[in-house]
């Protein structure tokens, strides 16, 4: 009879080939990149609550679409010159704001404001 580990592993140790389930579980959660996807999905809500209080109403957030982040980078497409010149003017303040309430390894280091592609645009 073989004696078995706390895990039911010869010596508590893996048997040769495999690896515990929480070392793979793991590295399928890093390479899936949820944590990069929830950082995205925080700064977007972030955005909504931000872009409010910065402008001082709704509308802001009807003329603007989060696309997501890349390497702390926040895209946000915006409908419309007027609103991309008032939104570049106060994009520091917005981003200062949502770095206050998003965690260190959250925060966003910049924001991109790009134009809002049209239906037409987005069909070529």
């Amino acid at each position: 009879m073989r004696r078995t580990g706390a895990k039911g592993y010869p010596s508590g140790k893996a048997e040769e080939g495999f690896e515990p389930l929480a070392t793979v579980l793991d590295q399928v959660l890093h390479a899936l990149k949820l944590e990069t996807r929830f950082a995205a999905a925080e700064a977007t809500e972030r955005w909504a609550d931000a872009v409010g209080a910065e402008t001082g109403g709704p509308e802001a957030l009807e003329r603007t679409h989060c696309v997501g982040v890349r390497d702390g980078e926040l895209l946000v497409e915006v409908q419309g010159a007027t609103w991309m010149g008032h939104l570049a003017v106060l994009r520091q303040g917005i981003l200062e704001r949502m770095n206050r309430e998003l965690s260190p390894e959250k925060r966003i280091r910049a924001i991109r404001l790009v134009p809002k592609r049209s239906k037409e645009e987005i069909k070529r």
